[in-house]
């Protein structure tokens, strides 16, 4: 994988560039500010964005959106100190991949890298779910829905219309591993454990207005 790192506290960003490197991944950049990571993004195009959550100055997660649009096919992973579930939530919301905590053994954050760089959603299942749940789950079945990517909305609709993965993978223009990985990862958000149980659960509560406009 092609890596930047961004974190402000410099001797866990050089350790962490090491680590990596001496398990044969390229670190393109090691950087110090969100702005540093949106402009090495643009400049490296690396497969993933290593981002801490805190910052002297605040949060990183208004840098999400620019890292994805200075470079569209890159990933990224936040890094923190805290598994606070709302800001898993947002992260996710803005677009990230993925969510690892700053004490978590170097092979667990590799591995948490590789699969946001196979388009997974890399963070731990448990903290997701709490991450996009609601207060009161029972007031809104559909809260997820506001974490669906446009690709994950039409792997939905592509669901409710009862297609298989090959038709699924036609439809949309991928590989049949991508079109499952797509499936699983909107399966994970909306925290339920097969297409059956997806379909069910817009057919009970969904409407053709809950669909997003561009999307109908």
């Amino acid at each position: 994988m092609r890596l930047v790192v961004c974190d402000d506290h410099r001797l866990l960003l050089e350790a962490l560039g090491l680590a990596l490197g001496e398990r044969g991944h390229d670190v393109v950049a090691l950087v110090s500010c969100p702005d540093d990571a949106v402009d090495a993004a643009a400049e490296h195009r690396p497969d993933v964005v290593l981002l801490d959550v805190n910052f002297p100055d605040g949060s990183s997660l208004m840098a999400i959106r620019r890292i994805r649009d200075a470079s569209p096919e890159t990933k990224v992973v936040m890094l923190s100190a805290e598994s606070d579930h709302a800001v898993v939530g947002r992260a996710i919301a803005e677009g990230a991949s993925g969510y690892v905590g700053k004490e978590k053994p170097i092979a667990e954050i590799v591995d948490m890298l590789t699969q946001a760089a196979n388009g997974h959603v890399a963070v731990d299942p448990m903290l997701l779910q709490q991450a996009l749940r609601p207060q009161k789950p029972s007031d809104d079945p559909l809260w997820a829905l506001q974490f669906l990517t446009d690709r994950e909305w039409e792997v939905m609709r592509c669901i409710m219309e009862g297609q298989t993965t090959e038709q699924m993978a036609d439809s949309l223009g991928v590989q049949r591993s991508t079109a499952r990985t797509h499936v699983q990862n909107l399966l994970t958000k909306l925290g339920v454990h097969s297409r059956l149980q997806a379909a069910a659960l817009m057919a009970a509560h969904a409407s053709e207005e809950t669909w997003p406009v561009h999307l109908r």
